[in-house]
């Protein structure tokens, strides 16, 4: 179904994979089966619904899972999650900055997004208008600034303004991934 023809089809297939893998044996059956690398080509879709439901799946079978979080970036992942980024509504905005934040804790993904330039892309989200979009930015630009060799490029980027500008958001949790993300940076 997920490579079915039918754009709405596809939705479908991809909603309901992201629904399932909510839960933890789902997740297991979900990646055993291999449908990783086919939910990633949906997010180069032309269809919206379709690029939600599968960075939603994504995202839910990373979250708290390394192995899926190697998975998901093997399997192609982050340069068209960054596209979304660059590219999407805000709410898909904040669907893509969601995954590539579950992704985030491993070291070798960091590098990946980073080269796929995903931390200028995360930086811009910073200044939108969608407090959901900006919490799930500054969520993996909380989980980037851990590795030395993503600070440079945040720096660069002009990230440091930004964050500032969120920890007075009255958003809590907006609030405490700037707050992290500048913590951070200030590691040396």
């Amino acid at each position: 179904l997920l490579s079915d023809k039918d754009r709405h089809v596809k939705a479908k297939a991809a909603g309901a994979l992201q629904s399932l893998a909510v839960d933890e044996d789902n997740q297991k059956k979900i990646k055993a089966l291999g449908a990783i690398p086919l939910v990633t080509k949906l997010l180069s879709s032309r269809t919206p619904e379709v690029q939600s439901n599968a960075a939603g799946c994504l995202h839910n079978l990373a979250v708290n899972d390394e192995e899926a979080q190697r998975m998901v970036a093997d399997s192609g992942a982050v340069p068209p999650l960054v596209n979304l980024i660059n590219t999407a509504s805000p709410d898909l905005q904040a669907k893509a900055a969601a995954t590539i934040w579950s992704i985030a804790g491993v070291e070798d993904n960091r590098r990946r997004i980073m080269e796929a330039g995903g931390i200028p892309s995360l930086v811009k989200v910073l200044s939108g208008k969608s407090t959901d979009a900006q919490t799930k930015a500054s969520g993996a630009i909380r989980c980037l600034t851990m590795s030395a060799f993503t600070r440079p490029e945040f720096e660069r980027t002009g990230a440091v303004p930004h964050l500032v500008a969120l920890l007075s958001s009255g958003h809590q949790e907006l609030t405490i991934n700037a707050a992290g993300a500048l913590e951070n940076l200030g590691c040396r």
